[in-house]
């Protein structure tokens, strides 16, 4: 019996589900063993799920970063004004970015029609 501490990895080994071709949504399983494909039929799927968590963490930076600005105002006096003034403009032009982004592809999907739940 051979002792081994990392398992070899063969860059060569075939994708057993889907036999060929560059089919990752065949080749990739999720943590039950189900293959992406299964689940996320369709790429539009997993972009949604993906850009929704986006917004949810672009929110909480956004958060994050006013009470940092306001702990700066706060703690280092009138030193640290013009630091947190500057933080919250960077968070403020960043939320309009990104509240602008979901209005636009809230836009995009009305005229096109296509089923955007974000």
């Amino acid at each position: 019996m051979k002792l081994q501490l990392i398992a070899q990895a063969y860059a060569q080994t075939e994708c057993v589900p889907g036999a060929g071709g560059i089919d990752l949504g065949a080749c990739l399983n999720l943590s039950d063993n189900t293959p992406v494909s299964e689940i996320y039929s369709n790429p539009a799927f997993l972009v949604n799920l993906v850009v929704r968590n986006l917004f949810i963490v672009a929110g909480v930076i956004f958060t994050i970063t006013i009470f940092m600005a306001g702990y700066k105002f706060i703690v280092k006096g009138k030193e640290g004004v013009q630091e947190a003034q500057q933080m919250v403009m960077n968070a403020l032009v960043g939320f309009i970015i990104m509240f602008a982004a979901y209005w636009i592809v809230q836009i995009v999907g009305l005229i096109t029609g296509a089923n955007i739940a974000l």
